[in-house]
């Protein structure tokens, strides 16, 4: 099969496999042996002009249909493998695979739910008269919480403190507010907000102060490619040693956020990107960061290396480890407590209730009678700790999207 697109055509390396598929084709003396599928349209190399492509370019379901329709046994270019050597391959594949149950299970995801908002968004605008680039950078630098609306800005603060930040210089007015509830849901329609408007100034917002709540705990930023901080725990003497959680409801357990790699003579630290949803219901969504440092707080190379550090070094990595290192995360900076407040102002804060949002799977995979339990020792000298499967594109955004 070729998967074919004017870009993967035209790759040397594509056409070198071409060659040798349509040689291997014409030993065998199948003129069918290629079968392209038409993603986009492209121009045929000769190695396969004369063949008959399935189009996949109208529809998955359709290509597929055609393609499932061509295998058949009758019509497979390939001949079909026996009975026997079907169930040895699937044997060896499921070899050591844990068997699907009837459940429920309990699966953890990595959402922590919103329990609570301040009451009220408010908008405020400058006065007239004042300097409007000072007001621009007094916005963009301002370490309350606000979003940039027209001249002025949204906040869930209260005027005084706002006014007490920006100073004399600067006077606020307050022009109007509006429910918490009645934003997320409808936008603003006098402000000219629609709802997907006011839930990515909601998002800003809300990163904002996740920031200045993870400052507070003295956590270092790390800024990724969308401009975007990830958080992490610089070495100390605590987060040396495994960290329990425990949690109603959920299994408890232990492990390190922070790690000592012997064979490659760096630290690795578990870190956080933290993301605002407000759909399909209001929640934070907590991507995992690996940062690595060369003793405990100098970041190790640059973005680049650091991204090649994670796909060779978390390879090894399962399911089970990101969600422990999540719940221990959580655990550890909000000390055990079912819920923690990040603040938008005096008084003003986004609740967000521990440990992350549980949810209910119809059927389960059965564990095996050895496996190993996150409360075992660490083993994290040989530096082939795992796959960053929460990685995501560094560019992705935090915006609603909606």
């Amino acid at each position: 099969m070729l998967a074919a697109t004017p870009v993967a055509v035209d790759k040397q390396g594509v056409r070198n496999e071409i060659r040798i598929a349509s040689e291997t084709g014409k030993k065998i003396g199948d003129n069918d042996f290629i079968v392209p599928l038409r993603l986009e349209a492209f121009d045929a190399p000769l190695g396969i002009a004369h063949a008959q492509w399935i189009d996949f370019s109208k529809g998955w379901q359709q290509g597929l249909s055609e393609l499932l329709d061509l295998l058949q046994p009758e019509k497979a270019i390939v001949p079909p493998v026996t009975p026997n050597n079907a169930d040895f391959w699937r044997g060896l594949q499921l070899k050591d695979a844990r068997a699907v149950g009837p459940g429920p299970e309990t699966l953890i995801s990595n959402w922590l739910a919103i329990e609570a908002l301040p009451p009220v968004v408010h908008f405020y605008d400058f006065k007239s008269g004042i300097v409007i680039g000072a007001a621009e950078k007094a916005k963009n630098d301002a370490t309350i919480p606000l979003a940039a609306h027209k001249r002025g800005f949204l906040s869930f603060a209260q005027q005084h403190e706002l006014q007490d930040y920006f100073g004399p210089d600067l006077p606020v007015d307050h022009i109007a507010e509006m429910p918490t509830g009645d934003f997320l849901d409808n936008g603003w329609p006098d402000q000219g907000l629609r709802a997907g408007d006011a839930r990515r100034k909601f998002a800003d917002m809300a990163r904002r102060a996740i920031d200045n709540f993870f400052d507070s705990k003295s956590l270092l930023p790390f800024e990724i490619a969308n401009g975007h901080n990830a958080w992490w725990p610089p070495l100390s003497e605590p987060l040396k040693s495994m960290i329990s959680f425990a949690w109603p409801g959920i299994p408890a357990g232990r492990r390190q956020i922070i790690g000592h790699s012997d064979k490659r003579s760096f630290y690795w630290h578990y870190g956080v990107v933290c993301t605002a949803r407000s759909a399909p219901f209001r929640h934070i969504r907590v991507a995992a960061r690996v940062i690595f440092t060369s003793n405990g707080r100098d970041i190790y190379g640059d973005a680049a290396r650091l991204h090649r550090l994670r796909r060779s070094f978390c390879k090894a990595w399962r399911n089970d480890k990101w969600r422990d290192l999540l719940l221990t995360f959580w655990h550890w900076i909000s000390g055990g407590a079912e819920f923690v407040d990040v603040p938008f102002g005096e008084d003003e804060n986004m609740r967000l209730r521990l440990p992350s949002m549980p949810f209910k799977a119809g059927f389960g995979i059965e564990s095996p009678d050895d496996a190993t339990s996150s409360e075992e020792g660490e083993d994290e000298s040989d530096g082939d700790a795992g796959i960053d499967e929460s990685d995501r594109p560094d560019g992705e955004p935090d915006d609603e999207g909606e």
